[in-house]
């Protein structure tokens, strides 16, 4: 039996070019006094290309333009009992690449060449058609356009034969093959052919599936697998094979998606039907195509079609199969810095249930009624939190903690958000300079609305009183803690412009010496520790490292920083080894002891 690509193949190809998911309709008259269409050779392209580019017989391509067809799109659907043979010069084409469109739909007809090409797909400013095979694959040909009998302008368009060597289902065997060619945990050798160190991402420095140390890409048998090497081990370290990624090297949209099908049944075959994976960005695994995954023993599958996913080797489309063995996947929920027992609210609620909600109200709540109600909510246990006078240092540290929060919460409620066009413009309420100057007689005080919150900003000045008049209570401590999170981003933390990491290391080192005991101990160790290890990669950045920009860092300096990390993860290690620091700390020591950037930033911030 002929393979027929299956619904999930066409709606994949669909989204590729942009088709609108709104069902078949009747188109509505067109007054003859509607213009002709318009359009232009640069906007004739190939499914997947952002640039106009050669036609090739078979392949599937759209047209950008006005007046091309009516204002509610058409779908056209394919006749499902007879297929067109493949022009000879191009024979291995995709299942959808031979299977019969309407030539007219909604009164809309493409004339390539002078023959009317198949249609899936037309509305006012696009349609989606079908190369027709007779064309030849060299020269160029005429592209016209009419609807309602209205022709818009001929124009030329070169011609290709753009022919793969193998048919999709080779190619989904070549990448079955490869993955099981893969020689896992093995050791990363610098000589190996065609590898290269590849440095660091800052937005992902020390793990997950994207903290990889070195990358090598092989291509055969139109297939690329790309090898990627991870440090492990923190008492010795090396870097092992851990994930591989398996794609062809033809991937426009209509041949790579029937690659994805014979790659499903593969999978299917060999592990169960698979389930729809968590939300994992790196592997391509988001919504609202995560693809599919498939578990056994320790590797996990990804297979998904990877529209525009950004990968080692940059931007790459079409299916692309990737397995990943658990020692990567297990770093990813420890990526980011452990998080402190202070950022849950739950336990400021217990202590201060008269005055003060962990729950946060709706972010800009809309109608402007209900921003009015919880501005009103907001501010009133703000003020009752402000004006508690309850004997007991510790309880009065928690309230001012507290009402630094709802203070953040409140510069939020009193901004305004109005839509106009599309445009998002932002304004103050009209009670906002009323809750203003009530607010400064209590010591808090809004600037300007913030260029990237969109919130009213303010300077976090609670948390500055709760640690400098109560820093003797957990509270108090808390606040410190918050503070050196925040850096540079409030001038109640006492930084070197950007160089926020060589205050948090000075004022953390004299919060241990003060409070040895302290029950924050684990966590100011670890905020020290990755203070250090940014201070390390800074000083390794490369020329016009935008990022680095303004550190004031040395060579020598940072290789007795990675000294002292290495140092304060090896406590962690020992003293808590079931905490989420003692996690970070096991994927952060292999990279320092191994010397490689690790592209921490945190308590860096080069627009300071």
């Amino acid at each position: 039996m002929p393979f027929r690509p299956s619904a999930s193949v066409l709606f994949g190809i669909c989204l590729a070019l942009g088709c609108s998911r709104e069902p078949r309709g009747t188109a509505k008259p067109i007054p003859p006094s509607d213009p002709s269409p318009s359009y232009s050779a640069e906007h004739i392209v190939p499914t997947g290309s952002l640039k106009a580019a050669a036609l090739a017989p078979g392949r599937l391509a759209t047209i950008y333009g006005e007046h091309l067809g009516p204002a509610q799109p058409c779908l056209g659907a394919a006749d499902p009992s007879t297929r067109e043979k493949p022009n000879p010069l191009r024979p291995n084409q995709a299942a959808i690449e031979m299977q019969l469109f309407p030539t007219r739909l909604c009164d809309s007809e493409v004339q390539v060449g002078g023959v009317a090409a198949g249609l899936l797909y037309v509305a006012a400013g696009q349609i989606n058609f079908r190369v027709p095979q007779s064309l030849p694959t060299n020269g160029s040909t005429e592209v016209r356009v009419l609807h309602n009998a209205r022709p818009g302008p001929s124009v030329s368009v070169p011609l290709t034969t753009d022919a793969p060597n193998r048919t999709p289902e080779q190619v989904a065997e070549s990448m079955w093959s490869a993955l099981q060619r893969v020689s896992w945990q093995q050791r990363y050798r610098p000589a190996t052919a065609g590898c290269a160190a590849v440095p660091a991402q800052p937005t992902a420095p020390r793990g997950g599936l994207n903290g990889y140390a070195y990358h090598c890409a092989a291509s055969a048998s139109g297939v690329t697998t790309e090898s990627l090497y991870y440090p492990v081990n923190p008492a010795d370290p090396e870097v092992l094979l851990l994930r591989a990624d398996i794609r062809p090297l033809t991937t426009y949209p209509e041949w790579s998606a029937e690659v994805e099908q014979h790659l499903t049944r593969h999978l299917t075959e060999a592990f169960g039907p698979g389930s729809t994976p968590d939300m994992i960005y790196e592997v391509g695994a988001y919504r609202p195509q995560p693809g599919r995954s498939w578990r056994t023993g320790r590797l996990t599958y990804f297979l998904n079609s990877n529209l525009g996913h950004l990968a080692p080797t940059g931007i790459r489309t079409g299916v692309v199969l990737i397995a990943v063995r658990d020692e990567i996947l297990a770093q990813r929920p420890a990526t980011e810095p452990a998080a402190p027992s202070f950022a849950h609210a739950r336990e400021l609620e217990q202590v201060l249930s008269q005055w003060y909600s962990a729950a946060a109200p709706q972010q800009h709540p809309r109608p402007e009624a209900a921003r009015d109600a919880e501005d009103h909510r907001t501010r009133t246990a703000l003020l009752r939190l402000l004006r508690h006078a309850e004997v007991g240092e510790a309880k009065r540290a928690a309230a001012l903690v507290a009402a630094d929060d709802l203070a953040v919460r409140l510069g939020s409620l009193l901004v305004t958000r109005t839509y106009q066009k599309g445009a998002e413009n932002l304004g103050l309420a009209a009670s906002a300079a009323e809750i203003r100057t009530e607010l400064a007689k209590l010591g808090v005080r809004y600037g300007e609305i913030g260029h990237y919150s969109g919130d009213l900003e303010y300077d976090r000045s609670l948390l500055e009183r709760a640690w400098t008049e109560y820093p003797d209570t957990i509270w108090g401590q808390r606040a410190f803690l918050m503070l050196q999170r925040l850096g540079c981003a409030t001038n109640q933390f006492s930084c070197d412009g950007p160089n926020c990491f060589l205050a948090v290391i000075e004022q953390g080192g004299k919060f241990l010496e003060r409070y040895p005991t302290s029950p924050l101990r684990t966590q100011q160790i670890h905020i020290l520790a990755v203070a250090r290890e940014t201070w390390w990669s800074l000083g390794h950045a490369r020329p016009g490292d935008i990022s680095a920009e303004g550190a004031n860092v040395t060579s020598a300096t940072a290789e007795q920083a990675r000294l002292r990390a290495i140092h304060l993860y090896q406590e962690l290690l020992h003293a808590v080894p079931d905490s989420p620091e003692a996690r970070a700390a096991e994927m952060a020591i292999p990279r320092l002891k191994l010397k490689l950037d690790t592209g921490a930033r945190d308590f860096f911030c080069s627009s300071c």
